[in-house]
């Protein structure tokens, strides 16, 4: 998996303003999505990508009776997790390590565009997750992300692919999954005041293709994977 990241991003993500902010923006949208598209209260959790679990401990938070589980490639990065809460398991999120039809809710945060196969990612969801089950996930914008990147502020090779909200549409609709929201969001990478209101004023004037991130929320509407 290209761009496998260390305790230096664990780090970042507790004392640098921009990856403090993504991850509490992030997790917003996770959890306004989770509240607005799961009929139930979820069982179990599954953060794909987990990274030191710092997004899981906000969804346990959040949803306390639900049952919340991280897997991560990278051990360094499980290492730095000490809550007693969750639960990381060290993973790959192509070959996710549970049965079928067993999860209410999959989380792929700022991942998909890191792993080999993007595809067999959103079919690894779709297999884990139970009957009416959410899959969301959030990638940044492929346009932003490129600029981001020819001015320094990202590492050329952390990606592997860059994925449109159009592709990503069409992937889960293959797979199976009705879309419930596909949206870009996020006006700046390390929060400005208003941002909220800020972000709807955009998306009514027709202006959403400034902003840099991007959410897509499926529903699980079948049991077996359409080919």
């Amino acid at each position: 998996m290209r761009g496998v990241l260390d305790k230096e991003y664990a780090i970042a993500r507790q004392t640098k303003r921009s990856h403090m902010y993504r991850l509490k923006r992030r997790t917003f949208e996770v959890i306004k999505g989770i509240e607005q598209f799961h009929q139930e209260k979820p069982r179990l959790i599954v953060d794909i990508g987990a990274a030191d679990g710092l997004m899981l401990n906000n969804l346990q938070e959040a949803f306390p009776h639900s049952n919340c589980v991280g897997i991560e490639y990278a051990s360094d990065l499980i290492s730095c997790n000490d809550s007693e809460n969750i639960h990381l398991i060290r993973g790959n999120a192509l070959v996710l390590p549970f049965k079928d039809n067993v999860a209410d809710v999959a989380v792929a945060t700022a991942i998909i565009e890191h792993v080999s196969d993007p595809i067999q990612l959103v079919h690894e969801a779709f297999r884990v997750l139970r009957k009416n089950g959410i899959f969301i996930v959030t990638t940044p914008h492929p346009f932003w992300e490129k600029f981001a990147t020819h001015i320094g502020h990202l590492k050329e090779e952390e990606h592997n692919e860059l994925i449109t909200l159009r592709e990503l549409t069409s992937v889960f609709g293959d797979t199976g999954f009705e879309v419930v929201k596909a949206q870009q969001f996020m006006i700046s990478p390390v929060g400005i005041p208003f941002e909220l209101t800020l972000e709807r004023f955009l998306k009514l004037c027709g202006l959403k293709f400034l902003l840099l991130n991007q959410i897509l929320i499926g529903r699980k509407l079948e049991i077996n994977i359409k080919h």
